[in-house]
């Protein structure tokens, strides 16, 4: 086999990983979380993870180019039993907390025009990389301290997409095809805020994969449920870019800060709602 470095269009791209009709396309997911201290402490492995990213690819009508705009959910699982968690008892601090599962109700992505890939006869590969240290938004808020105190949240997240090579020509793509595209994803992070860790040296590695489909009915039954009974504006990606900045855990955890402290049961409620498009 013979593998070659090479680049791929952003049409190629969208053809892989949505589809140029800007249909909604799904990437149920499972993986696991581990807690990585710096000390004397062992590697943990806190949670596993089952998750759904809702996407779609649009374009531009005035320059062309495509953007990804996607929503997420993900549930923190028991490691042993696969229960979906409500609570966590923080393992160094003995601390009982409410568990502030995932949903990022909007992300985007502006596509790049060529992109790199790994081609060979049969099955390809694309990695995106994406390695960033910003300013910490909650670490200058006082309520927050116990939180996320870090001045910076520094991350390293990679996504491979893997596929049939047949996909990047111009032939339309089958059912078959279509869901052998395959997501593995990989993070290293700070600690999530809602896990109270009070500035302990440490960090967080994640770990999923899933496939692609276009069938809501695909998607784990545990998370179809929430969509179908709480979340109804999850059912669809968003239809195009939103006037407002995207979700980050960081964001959220300062959004939903009292219903955590209330003890909402989380992913909150998320109703259909309007928002207006970037023109």
């Amino acid at each position: 086999m013979t593998l070659t470095k090479s680049t791929i269009t952003d049409e190629q791209f969208v053809k892989l990983r949505c589809s140029s009709d800007s249909k909604t396309h799904y990437f149920p997911a499972t993986g696991a979380m581990y807690a990585h201290p710096i000390d004397n402490d062992q590697p943990v492995h806190l949670f596993d993870f089952l998750g759904v990213d809702i996407s779609r690819c649009i374009q531009d009508n005035s320059t062309s180019r495509w953007t990804l705009v996607s929503r997420k959910i993900t549930l923190y699982l028991d490691p042993k039993t696969g229960e979906i968690l409500k609570s966590w008892k923080n393992p160094w601090s003995g601390e009982t907390l409410n568990i502030m599962h995932r949903s990022y109700d909007y992300q985007e992505f502006q596509i790049p025009q060529q992109i790199d890939a790994h081609i060979t006869s049969e099955i390809s590969s694309v990695s995106l990389d994406f390695n960033m240290k910003l300013p910490n938004p909650l670490s200058t808020n006082p309520k927050f301290a116990d939180y996320s105190p870090e001045k910076y949240v520094q991350s390293s997240d990679s996504y491979k997409f893997i596929f049939p090579t047949k996909i990047l020509s111009d032939e339309p793509i089958s059912a078959i095809d279509n869901r052998a595209v395959t997501l593995s994803y990989y993070r290293m992070g700070p600690w999530e805020p809602w896990m109270k860790m009070k500035g302990k040296p440490g960090f967080l590695v994640l770990n999923y994969t899933g496939n692609k489909t276009d069938v809501f009915e695909d998607i784990p039954v545990a998370i179809k449920e929430q969509i179908e009974h709480r979340m109804p504006l999850f059912r669809e990606a968003p239809t195009c870019r939103i006037q407002r900045s995207i979700a980050t855990s960081w964001s959220r955890f300062d959004e939903q800060f009292d219903a955590y402290l209330r003890g909402e049961e989380f992913p909150l409620p998320a109703p259909i709602i309007d928002e207006p498009c970037i023109e």
